[in-house]
């Protein structure tokens, strides 16, 4: 009986103790390297500026994870895709698995090891800068805004940051569909330096394309979109 009792005491603290402990995906760094190129899944890089110039993995999101907009931020991360996360060793990674999933991603995979393990086992990685800051993007009041969409009868929104890859990778797209469209108006916005425009066209992931006719909104959509059916609509 002595033994029974002590049995289910040790199965209670078993229990309570894992009420505070985070479970999480995990993934290795030679199982990542085989899906980079894959178009369903996000890679977010959480380190800084100063760590990510240093070298990061090809075709990564990079948000700070100490940055004060960080949670406003991964709010814009398409829900629909497989997020792997990583920082340097695999602290800041976890936590960061930890507020994706308090706020409801379902498929979140901590990288183990992080970079220094990624880049100790010569795995590809670049070195080029990059340039996160948006104090030097464009600031488009509401006002303005407003106007130019009123004086264009075709007007396309494109809202991105500097810190998404889908939006990088998008950027080619929306440039040749300004060469080609010379009458249509694109106006590009980026979200971190025009905060409202997050509200006002209720965007849930990016990147994000609003187009109006006539001052209508007539389409839109979050998220990658082939050239070839992005001029359908035009």
């Amino acid at each position: 009986m002595y033994r029974l009792l002590l049995f289910f005491i040790l199965i209670l603290s078993i229990s309570c103790g894992d009420k505070n402990t985070l479970i999480y995906e995990k993934i290795d760094i030679l199982s990542l390297n085989k899906i980079l190129n894959d178009k369903d899944i996000i890679v977010l890089d959480v380190r800084t500026s100063e760590e990510i110039n240093a070298g990061y993995i090809p075709n990564s999101t990079f948000i700070d994870y100490y940055d004060n907009n960080f949670e406003n931020k991964i709010n814009l991360i398409d829900r629909s895709k497989k997020i792997y996360i990583l920082c340097k060793s695999g602290g800041r990674s976890v936590k960061a698995v930890e507020i994706l999933s308090k706020k409801g991603f379902r498929n979140v995979y901590n990288l183990e090891g992080g970079f220094m393990r990624w880049k100790a086992n010569k795995m590809p990685y670049d070195i080029n800068l990059v340039n996160n800051d948006s104090s030097n993007s464009v600031l488009i009041s509401e006002i303005s805004l407003d106007s130019l969409i009123k004086n264009n009868s075709n007007t396309l929104i494109y809202i991105s940051t500097k810190w998404c890859f889908p939006c990088k990778k998008m950027e080619p797209t929306i440039d040749k569909l300004i060469a080609d469209n010379s009458s249509l108006k694109v106006i590009k916005i980026d979200l971190d330096a025009n905060i409202y425009a997050q509200e006002r066209f209720d965007i849930k992931s990016l990147p994000a394309l609003v187009l109006y006719e006539n001052n209508s909104v007539v389409w839109r959509k979050n998220g990658i979109i082939a050239y070839d059916d992005l001029i359908n609509f035009f």
